[in-house]
């Protein structure tokens, strides 16, 4: 049996499991009980829904979880996610490498990054001639006073770029897929 969730149902709260992103069946699902971050992360996530609305914060989360997931990818991200990436391998020391696991530990950052892009205050700021605040909390909140820059970082582009408007995605959290 596959198991698909929405992108805020990421955590069983009953039982205290990960079933977010890089879960494709029950078997893979694992406790998160040790790492706080992410429970905290998923309430604050619940909360933007109020505060947002569901759609806006679903797009927002599908920005962010790109923008993460390639900050992962070109420099296994940051220290906090690596944090709580290793507090989640020493729980689960038959799992490690999985998807799953290194989608649990972004999430916090996730979540965090979609804040400031579901917020129309934060995103007008983003888009504005003067990004530098916006950029700030970013550097401050996620990524450990790096500053993104370039035109190859992700998070540049999407200050650029509307993504927004092209995005069509699923509300629906998918089978994993290898990265």
């Amino acid at each position: 049996m596959e198991v698909y969730t929405t992108h805020e149902r990421v955590i069983c709260p009953d039982h205290g499991l990960w079933i977010g992103d890089g879960i494709g069946t029950i078997a893979d699902q694992f406790r998160i009980d040790a790492c706080r971050e992410i429970i905290e992360a998923w309430h604050h996530h619940k909360n933007l829904i109020t505060r947002h609305g569901h759609a806006q914060v679903c797009r927002a989360f599908h920005i962010s979880s790109v923008i993460n997931w390639s900050w992962y990818e070109q420099f296994q991200h940051f220290s906090a996610a690596m944090n709580t990436y290793e507090s989640l391998t020493a729980n689960h020391p038959r799992i490690p490498n999985s998807p799953a696991l290194v989608a649990a530990a972004l999430y916090p950052s996730i979540v965090t990054l979609t804040a400031a892009i579901a917020s129309p205050h934060w995103r007008y700021i983003a888009r504005s001639p003067r990004p530098e605040i916006f950029l700030n909390r970013v550097r401050n909140e996620i990524i450990e006073g790096w500053t993104p820059q370039g035109a190859f970082d992700p998070l540049r582009h999407w200050m650029e770029t509307d993504w927004t408007v092209e995005f069509r995605g699923s509300d629906t959290i998918l089978p994993p897929k290898n990265r």
